[in-house]
């Protein structure tokens, strides 16, 4: 081996340990800022996003005067039903966990009757209405034809926006939900909610 091709391999062996130096310095932080700020490990959409923007939203819902209106139309809470909410962002979103945030913190308001849209749901309730005409007392059967119809149809759409500069990263994610009333499809109300997301990506951590 001469000498020449021994300096050779030494250069591309201290290369390769200062790529690894780097690599293993690098760092990475991510912030939730802007509408409500607080500390993330993640700039994509988690279980907390769902959780802040299903309280913002029911907040919104419940003071808006859509509510108030039906309810001096009709003299009842309006029965409400929750449909698909569209994943419209550049990344998988369990849209079922915003759902399930939503729909509870709906149900505990006590300001609506809700129904479920879920078909899964309905069709276990077929099957025990189906049980229990074979097989109930007639008194405490619960038939076909006797459910509850809902008045209003709450719907939406998740979308994001990212950004890119350098080693910062921004991540726009905007809610956005409507009633609408079944009976004339009339909007009666329509709001949003944005969460914005800042990661840092810095190659050199020290």
């Amino acid at each position: 081996m001469t000498r020449e091709t021994t300096g050779r391999r030494g250069l591309v062996m201290g290369a390769a340990l200062m790529m690894l130096a780097a690599a293993g310095c690098s760092s990475y932080s991510v912030s939730r800022v802007s509408v409500d700020t607080s500390g993330g490990v993640t700039s994509r959409w988690t279980d907390t996003d769902a959780r802040l923007t299903a309280k913002t939203m029911i907040k919104k819902a419940l003071e808006a005067p859509w509510l108030r209106r039906f309810q001096d139309k009709k003299g009842r809470r309006p029965v409400v039903e929750l449909g698909q909410i569209i994943n419209r962002s550049d990344q998988h979103i369990n849209t079922r966990l915003f759902l399930n945030h939503f729909q509870d913190d709906l149900i505990n308001s006590g300001r609506v009757i809700f129904v479920t849209a879920s078909e899964a749901h309905r069709r276990q309730a077929a099957a025990e209405r189906e049980y229990q005409m074979k097989h109930a007392r007639s008194s405490t059967v619960h038939g076909p034809g006797q459910q509850t119809g809902a008045d209003v149809l709450i719907t939406g759409s998740i979308n994001s926006y990212t950004a890119s500069r350098g080693s910062k990263t921004v991540r726009y994610y905007e809610t956005h939900l409507k009633a609408i009333d079944l009976t004339t499809n009339e909007i009666l109300w329509g709001s949003q909610y944005q969460v914005k997301k800042i990661a840092h990506h810095s190659s050199m951590g020290f």
